[in-house]
C-alpha cells in the first residue's frame, strides 16, 4: 500500500511539474489559421485600429538584436522606452554586458552618447533616417517599433488612409495596397521606369484572426529602394498581443541593411524615467 501511495504522489507531482512547465513556456499565435472574409475598406481599417496597441508608454525591458550593413554584422542587446508621440529612449549594451551607447529620440532631434569612445552628438531626426536609409519621421519609426500602421508617402499624409489605400484579400490575408498601384503596374508593364520617380508603393498585410500587421513592403522608385518589415511570434505581454520578433531590410543599388530584433520582456503604460546625462568629460562630435 505504501508503495502505491508513493507512486501516485510521484505521478501527481510530475503532472503538476509538466503543467507548470507548459504554462511557463511562452506560446505564439499561429498566423494564417483564419480565412479572410470580404469586408469594406472602412471596416478593415477600423478593425485594424481597434486591435492596435492602446498604450501611454511601452517599456521593452530586454531585447536582443543583430544588425548588418553591407555585410558587416554586429550583435547587441539592451532596452527601449517609448512615451507615445514624444520620446524614444534606447539603451544598448554589448553581448557581454558592457554599456555601449544610449539614444534619446524626439520628433525633431536625436541625441546619442557613445560610452566606448566617450563622445556624444546632437542632431535632427534626419540623422537617424539617413543611417537607416529610410525616409522616415519620428512617428513612422515609432509605428515600426510598435506594430502600428503608417505610410511613407509624405504628400498623402493629410489624406484619409482609406482614400490612399485599397483593401484586398490576397492569399487569405487582408491587404492594404497604395491606391496608385494600378498606375505603377501599367508603367512597369510598359517599361516606363523613368515615370515612376514620383510614386511610392506600399503594401500592408494583416492577419485575419489577430487583425494585426504581419508584413509591410515599401518600394521607393525615386531612390530605387525596397523596404520590407516583418512581425512574427505574436504572443501576450500584459494581456496585449504583441510580436516578439521584428525584422526589417532596406535595399538599394548601393547598400543592404538588415536588422532582427527579439523583444524578451515588454510592459505597458508605466510611469517611465528617461535618464540621459552627458558626462562632462565627453567630447561633442558633429556627424
Amino acid at each position: 500500500m505504501g508503495n502505491k501511495k508513493y507512486s501516485k504522489t510521484v505521478v501527481r507531482a510530475l503532472i503538476v511539474i509538466i503543467a507548470l512547465f507548459q504554462f511557463s513556456c511562452k506560446s505564439f499565435y499561429e498566423l494564417g489559421v483564419e480565412k479572410a472574409k470580404p469586408i469594406s475598406d472602412n471596416r478593415l481599417y477600423n478593425g485594424l485600429i481597434d486591435s492596435s496597441l492602446n498604450y501611454k508608454s511601452i517599456y521593452v525591458k530586454r531585447f536582443s538584436a543583430s544588425f548588418s550593413v553591407d555585410g558587416i554584422s554586429k550583435s547587441f542587446k539592451g532596452s527601449i522606452k517609448i512615451e507615445k508621440d514624444s520620446i524614444i529612449w534606447i539603451d544598448i549594451t554589448a553581448s557581454v554586458g558592457i554599456p555601449v551607447a544610449r539614444l534619446l529620440i524626439t520628433p525633431d532631434s536625436v541625441k546619442m552618447i557613445d560610452r566606448i569612445k566617450k563622445t556624444y552628438f546632437i542632431d535632427n531626426f534626419e540623422f537617424l533616417s539617413d543611417k537607416l536609409n529610410m525616409d522616415l519621421d519620428f512617428y513612422s519609426f515609432q509605428s515600426i517599433l510598435t506594430n502600428s500602421i503608417f505610410r511613407v508617402d509624405n504628400e498623402e499624409k493629410e489624406k484619409a488612409f482609406i482614400r490612399s489605400f485599397d483593401g484586398k484579400i490576397i492569399d487569405n490575408k487582408y491587404v492594404f495596397i497604395s491606391d496608385k498601384a494600378r498606375k505603377i503596374d501599367r508603367k512597369l508593364k510598359k517599361d516606363k521606369l523613368e515615370k515612376l520617380n514620383r510614386f511610392n508603393y506600399q503594401r500592408v498585410d494583416i492577419d485575419p484572426s489577430l487583425m494585426r500587421i504581419t508584413d509591410i513592403l515599401v518600394k521607393e522608385f525615386d531612390a530605387a529602394r525596397d523596404i520590407t518589415i516583418k512581425y512574427r511570434d505574436f504572443t501576450v505581454f500584459e494581456s496585449r498581443k504583441f510580436p516578439q520578433r521584428l525584422a526589417f531590410e532596406v535595399k538599394d543599388p548601393k547598400h543592404l541593411l538588415s536588422c532582427n530584433i527579439k523583444f524578451n520582456k515588454v510592459t505597458f503604460s508605466e510611469d517611465l524615467r528617461f535618464s540621459f546625462t552627458i558626462p562632462d568629460k565627453y567630447d561633442r562630435i558633429y556627424p
